[in-house]
């Protein structure tokens, strides 16, 4: 794909990151290992991100017309860099298709209960592959309108929710009833790598940036804006229904927006989450796609609309294959992050950072 070609703009960024960051972390039980206090566990989590996408973002500045898997070639060598980007491809695509199998099977449980999961999951991976068949530019403005489009919703559910007086602020306290050992426990076991490290799928895209100075700030803000909203998204969820029901429910939001009843008029908004849902995941699964495509078509050099297909059916599959059930699939993901993505998402971009210090004192960087 030619850098010189595609551009995103700020403001697409903006929304991109904001959507991706959502994504299905707005509607999951985030953070409720620790009970009332998952607001505060999503804070903490959302400021060490914003602490390790520092660092992506110095490896941006050095190296602003590559991506991840160009510098890791790069600053590992011919051959080692080109095996750990292709782990950095089949990591982006496994984490494609983990959204996938989430978000068809939300859907499943939310609404269309008869519908069989393959269906659902071979539409959305089908969407989601006609958009970037058309390119990452497009993926990026069509983040525009639907960007708008959440916040709406987020800010009318709100409302109703104040007018129906369905929330109880007493359901969050005492705060750290239990210490701080659960708090830092649901940080390192979910909050930091879910959703926050998995920015490192940006470094595959921040090359296209049309603003180099600017752009990385700007996803920097937008990663503390996801974090304070779903922050209070968990808040309100826990004030609504209590912590205990937040916790069993899979989908805490769906119940939380069932609340809203004002004077029998205004009832069943809960489609607005669905909604929510269904474009979370397109464009969290969209923004891993493209990274995978992007890594692929530089490492083999193909073109990259010829891949797109293929590599939606090796998603598909992957999704379809991922586990026998849903909580086996929600157990093996929250082992990952704590196991497998921390390698990816902090120990080989610190190599990175310590190789390119390295490099930076005995020659001036090149960034081409």
């Amino acid at each position: 794909m030619n850098k010189g070609s595609v551009k995103i703009g700020l403001f697409e960024i903006f929304t991109l990151t904001l959507l991706f960051e959502l994504g299905t972390a707005l509607v999951v039980n985030l953070g409720m290992e620790s009970g009332k206090d998952a607001w505060l566990s999503i804070l903490i989590g959302d400021c060490i991100g914003l602490f390790v996408f520092v660092g992506y973002a110095f490896l941006y500045r050095r190296y602003p017309k590559l991506s991840l898997t160009g510098y890791t070639r790069k600053l590992l060598g011919k051959y080692i860099g080109a095996v750990v980007a292709v782990l950095y491809v089949i990591l982006f695509m496994n984490l494609a298709g983990r959204d996938l199998r989430d978000g068809s099977t939300m859907l499943v449980m939310a609404t269309m209960h008869r519908t069989p999961l393959f269906i659902i999951s071979v539409l959305m991976i089908l969407s989601c592959a006609y958009v970037l068949h058309k390119g990452v530019e497009v993926l990026a403005r069509t983040s525009l309108i639907f960007g708008v489009i959440v916040l709406s919703i987020g800010i009318f559910c709100t409302i109703l929710l104040v007018l129906s007086g369905s929330i109880d602020i007493n359901h969050l306290l005492p705060m750290l009833e239990n210490g701080i050992q659960p708090v830092l426990s649901s940080v390192v076991h979910q909050n930091f790598m879910f959703p926050f490290g998995e920015m490192i799928s940006f470094t595959m895209l921040m090359p296209y940036l049309s603003n180099r100075k600017k752009g990385p700030w700007v996803i920097g803000a937008t990663m503390f804006l996801s974090g304070l909203l779903l922050s209070f998204t968990m808040a309100l969820n826990i004030s609504v229904l209590g912590a205990d029901i937040a916790k069993r429910s899979p989908l805490p939001l769906m119940p939380t927006i069932s609340k809203i009843s004002i004077s029998d008029f205004i009832q069943r908004v809960d489609i607005l989450v669905v909604m929510v849902l269904i474009i979370g995941v397109f464009f969290k699964m969209a923004v891993f796609f493209a990274a995978a495509l992007v890594g692929l078509s530089e490492l083999f050099n193909l073109p990259y609309r010829k891949m797109v297909y293929p590599v939606s059916l090796i998603i598909l599959f992957t999704s379809m294959l991922d586990a026998r059930s849903f909580t086996e699939h929600l157990q093996e993901g929250g082992k990952l992050l704590y196991t497998v993505y921390p390698v990816f998402m902090l120990l080989f971009p610190a190599i990175l950072i310590l190789l390119s210090f390295i490099r930076g004192h005995r020659s001036p960087p090149r960034s081409g």
